[in-house]
């Protein structure tokens, strides 16, 4: 799932921006805090898409450097400062400008290596819908790119209600038949690669990797 973080502790302007990003579904996800601290233990524990800073101190700046990873940052600042790999808007921000610029590095970062996580031995990136090992390529789905990430990041079981509620929405006509369909056809393109869905127990799936 693509997420957004926005961190700023001017409530009206964040929830503003927030909701433009969710109109022009550049995210799936908008994470909003105004507590810095806060926004470090979602970066350190979550994956961004971006992330988008208001006005941070020089030690939230220095902090910040040490866990963004290479998620691309966005400053909105009131004074213009000098920073490197990060995009700066000064307040007020003209906001097609900033979209553009925001929509460009998220497609950007969701098509580069840095995007992937570690399935195993295989690298999973969910925008682009592959999974990768060497020279070889999985194709996926969107449906099942949504399944295998929403798996990936649970550490507990998942049922089969949340799987459909979560990747299917509530929507009338969706039935248990239709995941497990997709399980079906998404195991049919896993079984060499070491990834599987274990269940038991009724519990729900649950993602197990092996190198």
């Amino acid at each position: 799932m693509r997420q957004i973080l926005i961190c700023s502790k001017q409530e009206k302007p964040r929830q503003a921006l927030a909701g433009e990003i969710r109109v022009l579904e550049i995210a799936q996800e908008v994470v909003e805090t105004a507590d810095f601290d806060e926004a470090v233990n979602f970066i350190k524990n979550e994956d961004f898409s971006a992330l988008i800073m208001d006005d941070p101190s020089p030690e939230q700046h220095h902090l910040l450097t040490a866990v963004k990873k290479a998620v691309p940052v966005f400053y909105l600042v009131n004074q213009p400062i000098d920073v490197q790999d990060l995009q700066i808007f000064q307040k007020p921000i003209r906001l097609s400008v900033f979209l553009t610029a925001l929509i460009a590095a998220v497609a950007q970062f969701e098509q580069s290596d840095e995007a992937a996580v570690s399935l195993g031995v295989w690298k999973f990136n969910f925008a682009a819908k592959t999974l990768v090992y060497k020279e070889t390529e999985i194709r996926l789905t969107e449906k099942e790119a949504a399944i295998l990430n929403y798996l990936h990041r649970c550490d507990a079981p998942v049922d089969k209600e949340t799987l459909l509620r979560e990747i299917w929405g509530y929507g009338e006509g969706i039935s248990t038949h239709t995941l497990e369909t997709h399980i079906y056809r998404l195991r049919q393109k896993l079984e060499t690669t070491g990834i599987s869905f274990m269940t038991g127990n009724g519990e729900g799936y649950r993602l197990v990797c092996s190198d």
